[in-house]
């Protein structure tokens, strides 16, 4: 049933993929949903929420050192948080690939893509980086981000994908969002550290599929 102009309200998104007011959760969801530091608000007027939303946010709840103790646990010491891992898993036999990115103190999934046909993994350990500088600018976070991939370090550093997967016909949608990586890289100057996992000394890194 839908609901009553009692029960309407509207919401407020200031950190998410498009910031603004919105009129549905639905609508709200979706710019929130795997956004690291997202921060929105419900309310009970539209007028309340625009009010809000041109203050700006409130400032966070600090959390008490109580409360960060138990998201550290099982992390090396040298591990940097807050961070973003990212990783790929690539079937070779099939060159089906798929890439995500997850928050390091919990393990929570922040994006998920794929699957992507005719890829590698170095392709799509490049886009989960670049997505989560992406996704990190678009908060204004300096959050570092860990990888395993000494090549896909490279190739954000150098800007551009180096591969020597062919283009075909079946990866066509694939090479676009590389092209659309590349051209991100250019434009922008993001803050964020890109470091190396360290496997040997830390095991694997959180965003791992566990494949292997």
């Amino acid at each position: 049933m839908p609901p009553s102009k009692q029960e309407r309200k509207w919401y407020v998104v200031w950190a998410g993929h498009n910031p603004g007011v919105y009129d549905t959760w639905n609508e709200c969801r979706i710019q929130v949903e795997g956004v690291p530091g997202a921060r929105y608000k419900s309310f009970s007027s539209q007028a309340a929420a625009y009010d809000a939303f041109a203050q700006g946010a409130p400032p966070a709840a600090t959390r008490t050192n109580k409360e960060r103790t138990p998201m550290r646990r099982g992390l090396p010491a040298a591990v940097r948080v807050p961070s973003v891992c990212v990783d790929a898993a690539c079937d070779m036999t099939t060159g089906v690939m798929e890439y995500r990115g997850v928050d390091t103190e919990t393990g929570n999934v922040l994006f998920s893509m794929g699957p992507y046909h005719g890829a590698s993994n170095n392709i799509g350990e490049f886009l989960a980086i670049v997505h989560a500088l992406s996704l990190l600018a678009q908060q204004r976070l300096a959050t570092p981000i860990y990888t395993d991939s000494k090549t896909a370090m490279a190739w954000v550093r150098k800007k551009v994908a180096k591969t020597t997967v062919a283009h075909t016909a079946a990866n066509a949608k694939l090479f676009e969002l590389v092209a659309r990586a590349e051209a991100w890289l250019r434009a922008n100057n993001p803050p964020n550290q890109v470091l190396k996992w360290d496997t040997k000394e830390w095991g694997e890194i959180p965003a791992d599929y566990g494949r292997k």
